[in-house]
């Protein structure tokens, strides 16, 4: 999945082996890529609401972003209780979308003061 956000493009992309997504940025799209870790791990806590509530997935994939007034407002995500292999047609373990509440203008705060962070004092400031 790839969006623009905060003067930066974004990648997520799953790490199908080991069942983990990761987070990329670049300033144009196209080069000087930089990894920026763990996306999302299923085996964490990773889905939380802001009422407390923990969702716990065995697996999740698919990751999209629903864009706002040019932020980041939510991610929806294809997930599944239990191991793919011992979902059976008429169970309760179907594969499911969540929607996922997303805070796009700490994200977009957070990624621009990144990125001045590691740019060179020399460097030009991109064009936003």
């Amino acid at each position: 999945m790839v969006w623009y956000s905060g003067g930066l493009y974004h990648i997520v992309v799953n790490g199908w082996s080991d069942r983990k997504a990761f987070h990329l940025t670049s300033p144009d799209g196209i080069t000087n890529w930089k990894f920026r870790g763990l996306a999302y791990d299923p085996t964490t806590d990773f889905v939380r609401y802001a009422d407390g509530t923990v969702n716990h997935w065995n697996k999740i994939e698919r990751p999209a972003v629903v864009i706002e007034n040019g932020l980041v407002a939510c991610f929806t995500f294809a997930v599944l209780d239990i191991p793919k292999s011992e979902e059976k047609g008429n169970d309760a373990h179907g594969s499911k979308v969540i929607v996922v509440p997303f805070d796009g203008v700490a994200f977009d705060r957070d990624m621009q003061n990144l990125s001045k962070a590691e740019r060179p004092v020399d460097a030009p400031v991109p064009r936003q």
